[in-house]
């Protein structure tokens, strides 16, 4: 049976802003960041959702709850270690300048992992593997995924059969919203349904 599987990317924030790389570390929406929940969720009006899975960094959670609140409806959010944040390690807080000094030429940046943190290749793959567990628990609904740029460019590189050193570039704007097409344990469908998606600088 089908399972739609809807993602978003959390809402601004000042250090994504300033090109802060944030990791678990937290920062306050921008004035932006306020306003794209909702009109995000107007995307969703029409969609039942059986529930909504957060990442449990805070941004994410603050995002869920504006989601619900625009849509009027008391839709259940669950927080899901699955799809958090990267865990940037000692790079946490770094900006984006000064991360890309820091790595190596040369490496293959899905396999590359922080120093004390993790590496793009595990994020996609506990991201795929909760993902494709959804169909179990929610057969032929729909569900609401909010989390982060590389935790969607890892689903969207299983789904194209893609590594994820091909899209840890990819930025799914903060407006962004998608959705992936489950049958069984298999990602066989994504679309783009509103917002931007570019390259990191």
């Amino acid at each position: 049976m089908k399972l739609d599987v809807y993602v978003m990317r959390h809402g601004e924030t000042e250090a994504n802003l300033r090109q802060i790389l944030m990791g678990r570390g937290d920062s306050p929406f921008t004035a932006a960041g306020r306003m794209q929940p909702a009109q995000v969720a107007r995307h969703l009006r029409d969609r039942r959702l059986a529930c909504i899975y957060s990442s449990p960094m805070e941004r994410a959670r603050r995002t869920a709850a504006l989601v619900v609140e625009s849509l009027g409806e008391p839709i259940p959010i669950r927080e899901e270690v699955a799809i958090a944040e990267v865990d940037a390690g000692d790079f946490t807080g770094l900006s984006f300048q000064e991360v890309r000094r820091r790595i190596p030429d040369g490496v293959i940046l899905g396999e590359f992992r922080y120093p004390g943190g993790e590496s793009w290749a595990e994020v996609q793959a506990r991201a795929v593997d909760f993902v494709k567990g959804l169909s179990a628990r929610h057969p032929g609904a729909a569900v609401l995924l909010v989390t982060h740029a590389g935790v969607i460019a890892g689903l969207v590189a299983e789904y194209l059969g893609e590594p994820i050193e091909k899209y840890v570039r990819t930025r799914f704007g903060h407006d962004f919203l998608g959705r992936l097409d489950l049958e069984g344990a298999a990602i066989v469908g994504y679309e783009k349904l509103a917002g931007t998606v570019d390259s990191w600088i």
